[in-house]
């Protein structure tokens, strides 16, 4: 990383340097003309030379002789006996007449005319325009800015300049003073993502608009992170909430659950993918559908901005996928201007998070076995070779043996973020090159994400006329860490060494004594390291390559009438490689140590993919002023096709660890052959959308989309969809016009309809297989694999949403937003009689709906825009609650045999034959989908130990059953708000966020799993040693450390959950105030430290990150524009 910061840096300074070098001219030249002598500067010096005409008499000839001179012994030479004379500002020459002379004989209207030089800049970044258009109302002739922005042209005091640039307003400008050089900023035409609504396929004035939509540009969202767009998103706006995974922690290859305004459609009960996720929100990149993947790999820097659209005014327009929320996503196009180097850098340290984990160590946890009665048995020679055990793990604690297990398969991840970006153009064409590359190592060994990106970006304007085209690469490797489960090293003992004597890790590292179920005899069996599996030849890795290609026209017809037609192509190739070589301890079990298992061990599985997707779409737009009246139409289409296809297959047999290639396996895994898959979904989309608003007080937006999608039943190809909402400004109305503190005061109410589709492109169709193993009379027989439903239509969700939006003394402004959204037509399992072959099919059957409300207000304390000083603090504030109203007699079946599987009481901890200690989902009418269901405790019996339970009828028993189970939580937080601050004084710039959650419940698992249900025999929690119940008259949380069997869901471990969390803190100067960094040409110069999730703080005390951990993460960034 320094070694990357340094050649920045020298490269930028030299560069610099170079240029500042005083160049030499030789010029030998008599009896020509002064304009060649000043061609001769420009060529040999590279400086622009300006004057008037009328100070130049072509007749005049002069004689320069210089050799390797500088250029002011050029013109001191040239303009020795000429009434002429210069001056030098950055290799811009400008002539002018010795005051001391008197004016040539000139025309009356040019004498009064004198050269006026200025400079045009940008009024966000300070850099120069060249291309501008620069001249003086009401009279002819023009000048063009060059490539630094200067211009010179004749003026007098009391004209008029006037400057245009595409994309920015024109200013015009009086002359007061002809000798004052000018210096004129232009603005962008839109110069405030937060002016206007981008929904991806055309744009909203904000004030006019009644939708709801959270606008976040690239300065704001790094404020929420550099990780990534869904990091920094939802770390912004509680709105959208990344659903927790305790499992999976912060592996840099596990996507994130994602959720806005809570859950619309049933969740996944079989463990699907989070691809096929019913509650998933709709990503939009550059106005074409993305996936969740290709969002969270994008390069951060590339985005300029993101808008979440929340309610059916501002996502109708996406008709049929729209109901989860849609994520707009619009990347940084390019600006004509001089050339322009952008580099930003994130070097950061992933630290693992362990400060959950609260294990015994080597002596803690010899002392639980005891008082567990391990090493107890009733059989003298049970008991003598018992002891033995004991004594010899004694020996290892007391020889310094504490194996700190967690610590083995982590490290300290070191992660480097580069972004680069050049480019310029004029008012015709613009380029622009941007090139990212990510390295997320991850905090596991092993584990590793790395991402190319490369975007190229033109774009051609010709009068109305703009053709853009960006050709847009990514390339992925991910790879998983060889050291396993994160979970098998948190069960490993600490007593147990983990080299050998030759410093070796150890494969075997011994055995253990264990007393089988419903038998006094004890059982010896080897106990693997976990750790000795990365020391060989296997691998976990995976890959994909994606080129897409957008090509947008935008031809503004007339200033009202404009017409936007838009194509994108995506070809994305994937690939997965899994090898386990024959010596891992995977294949120490019994089924490999027979004659013909023997020959199975080490496997391959080898998977490909593609996925080749085409979107267009044109909208028209129109807009009318008439008077007070605005209106605004628009009308498009929207066509698409994707298509994705993949194969796999599993060879095993490798008995050699060098043998790592699919064909040099012995056989196919048993019981399989190679499989493979194909989706293709098409859809067409019609939609219009009109805004109609008066005087800017009253205002109405409604909104139509059709749908067509191949995914759903014959009978119902098409969908209706729509939306329509009022506003009112009130501040503007005369009777608040005197309220000087009010600034905004705006009502708004929408209502319509959006459809859902997260489900595979074939579920309304029936499907066949084929006998592959026989035929009959040569011919291959099928058979049916799912039903076919003609009738099958999307999810509708009727959403009405009611809002405020604020503003007061310039300094606080906000907004306040209650929804009730209501899904009908809920895709759901029918129940089907046995003698239809099959026990279910997929039907629109269920109802569901979620009421919450969104609150956000931001206070300036202080802001003073020309020192870039300012302090404000934020705070929002959501909540939502989901109720089932209805559900089919599939989902009541489900409900019944779920709670049935929780009463096996014959389950223990060493035989788990069914798992019934953890909470199952059942989805009831009338209650929360995230509802956690467990019979009422009453504590434990401090005679007997056992635990006492209490029954629906109110009665007390110690007998767990199933008929008991009610609701004693729920999941969602009642609350769930982002809040924190932005200080900038003096160059130091200070940000802060912080997500705090309370009012929901959660099942504590680690205190079942690793207090009462613990496996003695693998590591433990420390509460084992502390409080579990040992004796009569104790009074304890836990049971009976002698019960093996398992706990069944109880209320005893549900806990009122409250969180916070540090979400991004940062720490940045600017060191562009500095004017020696100014003049080595940075326009912005950045260094900055931040941190990502510095610190956790639960009310409940439970191990987090179980399969692979979460992460702290430090980070130094450093941005720069040159």
């Amino acid at each position: 990383m320094r070694v990357t910061i340094f050649i920045f840096l020298v490269t930028i300074f030299q560069a610099k340097a170079l240029t500042s070098i005083a160049q030499k001219i030789t010029i030998n030249e008599k009896n020509v003309s002064l304009k060649e002598i000043f061609n001769d500067i420009k060529t040999q010096g590279n400086f622009d030379v300006f004057y008037s005409s009328s100070l130049i008499d072509p007749a005049s000839k002069v004689s320069v002789n210089v050799q390797q001179g500088s250029v002011e012994d050029v013109l001191n030479e040239a303009l020795a006996n000429l009434p002429l004379t210069y001056s030098i500002s950055d290799k811009v020459i400008v002539i002018t007449r010795k005051k001391a002379l008197p004016p040539a004989p000139v025309s009356a209207a040019a004498a009064a005319d004198t050269v006026v030089s200025g400079t045009v800049v940008d009024a966000k970044i300070k850099e120069s325009i060249p291309g501008a258009t620069v001249s003086i109302k009401q009279r002819k002739g023009l000048v063009i800015t060059d490539k630094d922005g200067h211009f010179m042209l004749n003026a007098r005091t009391g004209d008029s300049i006037l400057v245009s640039f595409v994309g920015y307003k024109p200013k015009s400008v009086a002359v007061k003073n002809v000798k004052t050089r000018l210096l004129i900023v232009l603005e962008e035409a839109v110069s405030n993502l937060n002016e206007v609504t981008i929904n991806g396929l055309f744009t909203r004035k904000n004030t006019t608009y009644t939708g709801t939509a959270s606008t976040f540009n690239q300065e704001e969202l790094l404020k929420g992170g550099s990780q990534n767009v869904i990091q920094s998103l939802t770390a912004l706006d509680p709105s959208i909430v990344l659903v927790p995974n305790n499992t999976l922690g912060s592996n840099p290859n596990a996507l994130p659950q994602l959720q806005v305004r809570g859950q619309n459609g049933l969740p996944d009960l079989t463990g699907g993918s989070v691809a096929n996720d019913p509650n998933q929100p709709l990503f939009i990149l550059d106005g074409f559908e993305t996936t969740l993947q290709k969002v969270v790999d994008l390069d951060i820097y590339r985005v300029a901005s993101v808008t979440l659209l929340k309610d059916a005014a501002s996502k109708a327009i996406y008709g049929s996928k729209a109901a989860n929320g849609v994520v707009v996503i619009e990347t940084i196009k390019p600006k004509p201007g001089q050339v322009r180097l952008t580099y930003n850098l994130t070097g950061g340290l992933s630290a693992p998070d362990l400060s959950s984990y609260h294990l015994t160590n080597a002596f803690e946890k010899l002392q639980a076995e005891v008082n567990a009665g391990v090493y107890t048995s009733t059989s003298p020679t049970n008991q003598y070779n018992l002891a033995t055990e004991y004594n010899t793990y004694l020996k290892n604690a007391q020889s310094g043996v504490n194996t700190y297990w967690l610590s083995k398969p982590l490290q300290n991840g070191i992660n480097q973020r580069h972004s680069f970006m050049f480019e310029g153009g004029d008012d015709r064409l613009v380029y622009g090159v941007q090139l990212s590359y990510n390295n997320n190592s991850g905090v596991m060994k092993g584990s590793a994400r790395n991402t190319f990106g490369g975007a190229i970006n033109l774009s051609y304007r010709f009068k109305g006329l703009n053709i853009s085209n960006v050709l847009t690469l990514t390339s992925n490797k991910a790879s998983n860490s060889p050291w396993g489960d994160f979970s098998t090293y948190a069960a490993m003992n600490p007593y147990l060494p983990y080299f050998d004597a030759n410093g070796n890790i150890l494969k075997q590292i011994n055995t253990v004594l264990t007393p089988p179920a419903g038998s006094p005899n004890l059982t010896s069996s080897p106990v693997y390291n976990p750790a000795y599996n990365s020391t060989l030849s296997s691998f976990d890795v995976s890959k994909y390559t994606d080129i897409t290609n957008n090509t947008s026209v935008d031809w503004a017809i007339t200033p009202a009438f404009r017409v936007i037609a838009k194509f994108s192509i995506t070809a994305q190739n994937n690939g997965s490689d899994t090898y386990k070589a024959a010596d891992d301890t995977y294949f120490t079990s019994a089924v490999y140590q027979t004659s013909t298992g023997v020959y199975r061990k080490g496997y391959y599985i080898k998977g490909n993919g593609t996925i080749n997707n085409w979107t267009s779409n044109a909208v028209a737009n129109y807009t009318k002023k008439l008077g007070k009246s605005t209106a605004a139409l628009n009308g498009g289409y929207e066509v698409s096709s994707m298509s994705s296809a993949g194969s796999s297959f599993s060879v095993e047999g490798f008995p050699n660890p060098m043998l790592t290639l699919p064909s040099q396996g012995l056989q196919y895994m048993l019981n399989t052959t190679p499989t493979s898959s194909e989706s293709t979904v098409r859809s067409l989309g019609l939609f219009a959308s009109g805004n109609y608003a008066f005087a800017e007080k009253y205002l109405f937006d409604g909104t139509y989309r059709a749908s067509e999608s191949s995914q759903f039943g014959s009978n119902n190809r098409w969908g209706q969809f729509w939306s329509l909402g009022v506003g009112w400004n009130l501040h503007y109305e005369d009777f608040l016009k005197n309220v000087h503190f009010l600034d905004l005061l705006k009502l708004r109410a929408t209502t319509g309809f959006t459809g859902s589709q997260g489900f595979s492109a074939y579920q309304s169709v029936g499907t066949y297989g084929y006998y592959l193993n026989s035929n009959y009379q040569n011919a291959t027989g099928a058979y049916l694999l799912s039903l076919a439903n003609p009738d099958l239509a999307w999810q509708r969700l009727q959403e009405n949403n009611y809002g405020v939006d604020f503003g007061f003394l310039k300094k606080i402004s906000g907004y306040f937003n209650y929804y009730v959204k209501t899904t009908n037509g809920l895709l759901t399992d029918i129940t089907l009689p046995p003698s239809a072959g099959f026990t279910t099919y997929k039907a629109n059957l269920g109802i569901v709906q979620n009421v919450g409300f969104d609150f956000n207000v931001r206070y300036m304390i202080y802001n003073d825009p020309k020192k870039r000083n300012y302090f404000n603090v934020f705070a929002t504030v959501a909540h939502n609650t989901n109720t089932l109203k209805q559900i089919s007699a599939a989902l009541q079946a489900y409900n019944n045999s779920t709670a049935a599987s929780l009463s096996n009481a014959t389950a223990t901890v060493l035989n788990p034959t069914v798992v019934v200690n953890k909470p199952k989902i059942l989805l009831k009418e009338g209650q929360s989908m995230n509802a956690i269901y467990a019979v009422r405790s009453l504590g434990i019996d401090p005679a007997t130990g056992k635990e006492v339970y209490r029954k629906l009828d109110g009665s007390v028993t110690t007998t767990w059953s199933a008929d008991d189970l009610t609701v004693v939580g729920d999941n969602l937080p009642k609350i769930n708000t982002d809040f924190g601050f932005s200080l900038a004084q003096s160059g130091v710039i200070v940000n802060a966020i912080f997500n705090y959650q309370t009012g929901g419940q959660i099942y504590n698992q680690t205190l079942v799993d690793k207090v009462e249900n613990a496996n003695i025999y693998n590591n433990v929690d420390i509460r084992v040693l502390t409080q579990r119940w040992t004796k009569p008259g104790d009074i304890s949380f836990f049971k009976n450390i002698a019960d093996q069997t398992q706990t069944q869901v109880t209320s005893r471990f549900v806990e009122n959950n409250r969180i916070l969390t540090a979400s991004s803190l940062q720490l940045q100067y600017e060191l562009d105030r500095i004017k020696a960094i100014k003049r080595l040409g940075f326009t912005r110069f950045r260094l900055g430290l931040q941190t990502s999730n510095l610190f956790v703080i639960s009310s409940v005390e439970q191990e987090r990150g179980t399969s692979y951990p979460f992460a702290r993460e430090v980070a130094f960034t450093l941005n720069a524009n040159f």
